[in-house]
């Protein structure tokens, strides 16, 4: 029992490292122009430190997820959030928006149109696996950050629009949108997906995630509804369907797609900190059992959050 409660409070606690945070302006360059990345990071780590990029939603702020971001930094990783050319910061002056309407444009109509046709424009996927990509390729030579980053094994996280990106980088391949290519990089080892998309949606069809083998978390929620009010089957699909030995499925029992009110933006706080924490807890130790810690995969398989998860998962590896 003492063992059990030992490794209970180690992911639901903030982590043994402290956390740093810095804004970086320009850490690469894509197409000309600067990609500007928010980092952070553990302090005193030893030796290469095992990096996770997270990418934000449609219209989102790359400082935001930041509660997320330093739970995963607290155990030891190094969370670069890159900025996407979606997001309001930089597109909002080009559609017509002005910096009062960060909150308001989704039940805007018009607002909403717009952003919606980054959502569903090739050009705008491409646009953020190639940023992604850049950051990825920087991570050997980078001089950003006071710490020596891990190049070859890369743990990629999203939410909504963000996991979408993800799922491309981990080798979900699209059919009938003129990308036969796959997107996947080397680097990419595991996924952490909050609200990912399914089938018949942005070129997923049911045979995409034929070639997904690295391990995933998928997150979503009973009432997370896609942007044609797909439902729970549909935000299921990459997990179901990818052949990955280790997989994870969350549910949060009467959530939407917000999962508990994650914090999309610097200025966010969840408006359920409770399932927050729950979710930011779970990618943290799922982050640790990629990374080789066989503990945080006993922990997840005792089903820790019963209480706002519905849980299940496959473990077949050696």
């Amino acid at each position: 029992m003492a063992r059990t409660s030992s490794l209970t409070e180690r992911w639901r606690a903030t982590g043994r490292h402290r956390v740093e945070t810095l804004d970086v302006p320009a850490w690469t360059v894509v197409d000309g122009r600067s990609v500007a990345v928010f980092a952070q990071f553990p302090t005193e780590v030893a030796e290469l430190a095992p990096v996770v990029v997270l990418a934000h939603g449609l219209g989102g702020d790359h400082r935001g997820y930041a509660a997320l971001g330093a739970r995963l930094a607290g155990h030891g990783h190094v969370v670069l959030h890159p900025q996407f050319l979606d997001s309001f910061a930089l597109a909002a002056s080009r559609l017509g928006m002005g910096p009062g309407e960060e909150h308001t444009w989704p039940r805007d109509p018009r607002h909403r149109a717009a952003m919606h046709e980054m959502l569903f424009d090739p050009t705008h996927w491409m646009a953020r696996v190639a940023r992604v990509h850049a950051v990825l390729d920087s991570l050997a030579t980078q001089t950003h950050l006071p710490v020596a980053l891990r190049p070859d094994r890369v743990i990629l996280a999203g939410h909504s629009y963000g996991a979408y990106t993800a799922q491309l980088v981990l080798g979900t391949r699209l059919e009938g949108v003129g990308i036969d290519d796959s997107l996947r990089h080397p680097a990419a080892c595991a996924g952490l997906l909050l609200s990912p998309q399914g089938s018949g949606d942005r070129g997923l069809t049911p045979r995409s995630w034929d070639e997904v083998a690295t391990p995933v978390l998928v997150v979503t929620a009973t009432a997370d509804r896609g942007p044609h009010g797909e439902g729970l089957s549909w935000r299921r699909e990459p997990f179901d369907a990818a052949p990955a030995p280790l997989k994870h499925l969350a549910v949060v029992q009467g959530g939407d797609h917000l999962l508990g009110g994650i914090d999309r933006r610097a200025d966010e706080a969840p408006t359920d900190p409770a399932v927050s924490e729950a979710v930011a807890t779970l990618c943290a130790a799922f982050a640790d059992l990629v990374n080789g810690d066989p503990a945080a995969g006993r922990w997840l398989r005792a089903d820790p959050f019963p209480e706002i998860f519905h849980h299940e998962f496959r473990e077949d590896v050696a």
